[in-house]
């Protein structure tokens, strides 16, 4: 039976990763640096210790990662003041479906703790539907470790296998194949392939497919 969903942010609540696809290598740029997109996307979902090891690797002990950082939560800061993150496709209708089963919904994001909060705190109507928030600051080893998806299973209140993970990236479908629940992928930025096969179990085009699925798993 599903008894809870668990969900990434970036990429599958919020249509962000194309407006970060832009950001970040314009941040490369103004340090130095030229970024292209096959780098980007190898960064997506992964933990702050991996992103800059991953940096370190391709531009050099001398990337100033800090700062880079620095600029990223500051520009998605000034933005969502300023537009509120744009979100994905039918994510409000999903999220109320879910609800109206009955079945706990939880965030589990590589974002740290306080642009979670900027980011909901912006769209209370959106926030309530979420049971609880696991941030990536809040836990010892990120995606794709298993860590950020079984403490969100745990705040749902049901084992992993109870759980089904939504993810749009590798990392993320990989940490929720380690911690034992079913994973979900809602592609954006990087397409579904075989590579993938081994991590997700369904492949949706929207998230307005999600709570049929629910349906569908808890009728077996």
């Amino acid at each position: 039976m599903v008894k809870a969903v668990l969900f990434d942010m970036d990429g599958v609540i919020f249509n962000s990763e194309r407006l970060y696809s832009k950001a970040v290598p314009d941040i490369a740029q103004k340090l130095g640096y030229t970024m292209d997109m096959p780098f980007f996307i190898r960064t997506l979902g992964i933990s702050n210790q991996e992103c800059h090891r991953l940096y370190i690797e391709t531009y050099g002990p001398d990337f100033p990662y800090g700062k880079a950082s620095e600029m990223l939560r500051s520009f998605i800061l000034t933005y969502n003041k300023q537009h509120t993150l744009p979100l994905k496709d039918g994510v409000p209708e999903c999220l109320q479906a879910l609800k109206a089963r009955n079945l706990q919904i939880v965030l589990a994001t590589s974002s740290p703790r306080y642009v979670v909060d900027a980011i909901f705190n912006s769209l209370p109507q959106l926030n309530r539907l979420f049971d609880g928030k696991v941030c990536g600051d809040e836990v010892t080893q990120g995606k794709p470790a298993p860590e950020i998806y079984q403490k969100a299973a745990a705040l749902a209140g049901y084992p992993p296998a109870e759980c089904l993970g939504v993810e749009d990236a590798p990392s993320g479908l990989k940490a929720i194949r380690a911690c034992g629940a079913q994973p979900v992928m809602v592609p954006d930025l990087l397409a579904y392939t075989d590579a993938l096969r081994p991590y997700v179990d369904h492949v949706l085009s929207s998230l307005r497919a999600l709570p049929a699925l629910a349906d569908r798993l808890n009728a077996r």
